[in-house]
């Protein structure tokens, strides 16, 4: 029978015991997400795996919902020499992408601190000088999400999608509290 590349690598994993690259690599993931897969019997093997690392923007994230508002796509090649079993990893690209529905109802919604949200929205309104409300009740907020969206994981999120991100929390804020 012949056995396909993707087969003669996973075997080579599973039966052989080669030690995992410690970084949250697992059979499970490699049987379900890997592609281009090579083996050369008795030198190398090499596969690809695209890894989701996700940014959860409060922590029930959207509640109802498998997606996340926010992640990264991580697209690694993993190589390893069968002389001495030492892995060789290359991250071939990495991109961001948010979705800025899930972003606005993890955030504000049910599923972040609505209340809290809420109560600063009604003392915005109810203000002499809702401008100068604003900024007081929502600044330890918006220095909350600069900081929060500087990074995952240690990989920083792009300027551009940092901004856009709180340009549009800050934006709904406003809008919710009328000042736009």
């Amino acid at each position: 029978m012949d056995r396909t590349t993707r087969d003669r690598v996973l075997t080579a994993l599973d039966e052989y015991g080669i030690d995992l690259p410690k970084d949250g690599l697992t059979l499970e993931k490699i049987r379900e997400r890997a592609f281009g897969f090579q083996f050369e019997s008795g030198e190398m093997l090499s596969f690809r795996i695209e890894r989701h690392p996700t940014m959860y923007l409060s922590d029930m994230g959207a509640p109802g919902v498998d997606t996340s508002p926010a992640r990264f796509h991580v697209l690694t090649e993993y190589q390893l020499d069968l002389t001495d079993e030492t892995w060789h990893i290359e991250e071939l690209s990495s991109t961001f992408e948010y979705e800025p529905w899930l972003v606005i109802e993890a955030e504000l919604g049910a599923g972040g601190p609505q209340e809290m949200i809420q109560m600063g929205i009604e003392d915005v309104r109810a203000a002499d000088d809702p401008e100068a409300a604003f900024d007081d009740v929502f600044e330890s907020w918006i220095d909350h999400w600069e900081e929060k969206f500087d990074e995952l994981d240690g990989r920083p999120v792009p300027d551009e999608d940092k901004e856009a991100i709180l340009d549009l929390l800050i934006g709904e804020l406003k809008e919710q509290a009328e000042l736009d």
